[in-house]
């Protein structure tokens, strides 16, 4: 019952981790690191094949898709679409789940995809990261004040 709970908590949890991460950037850019932090793991019922819980839970490892290589592209892209703060809280949304995910004791996480096996991180290491976005998204919010 407790796995259960968690997996349907986890976007609520990824959503709020997105939008902190992001704040600094303002309220349109927070939406699109919730988007990103949150649509994300669209991948595990394509990964199952499932729209079931069990068998999304039951993956050997987290997908592909929850590799920094994909928020490195989706921040790109959000670039392209939107501009810098919107391309920095694609990036950042995604990446705060990324380390979430890698931070807890569930399946192990391909964040290092495809030079590096799935695996998990410490939680020290992740709120490290957390925080780096965090501060990178300050940083991406006075650059653009600036200019």
């Amino acid at each position: 019952m407790g796995r259960y709970l968690v997996a349907v908590s986890d976007p609520l949890a990824h959503a709020l981790l997105a939008a902190a991460v992001a704040a600094p950037l303002g309220s349109a850019a927070v939406r699109t690191a919730v988007v990103a932090g949150t649509l994300i793991d669209v991948d595990h019922a394509v990964a199952a094949r499932s729209l079931r819980l069990e068998p999304m839970l039951s993956l050997p490892a987290r997908p592909r898709t929850h590799a920094i290589a994909v928020a490195v592209a989706l921040g790109a892209a959000g670039v392209a679409v939107g501009g810098p703060r919107h391309g920095w809280a694609a990036f950042a949304g995604l990446t705060s789940h990324l380390l979430r995910d890698a931070s807890d004791d569930q399946a192990p996480t391909p964040i290092l995809w495809p030079v590096g096996a799935p695996r998990q991180i410490g939680r020290r290491v992740a709120v490290a990261g957390v925080a780096a976005l965090a501060v990178g998204s300050w940083a991406v919010s006075r650059r653009a004040a600036a200019s």
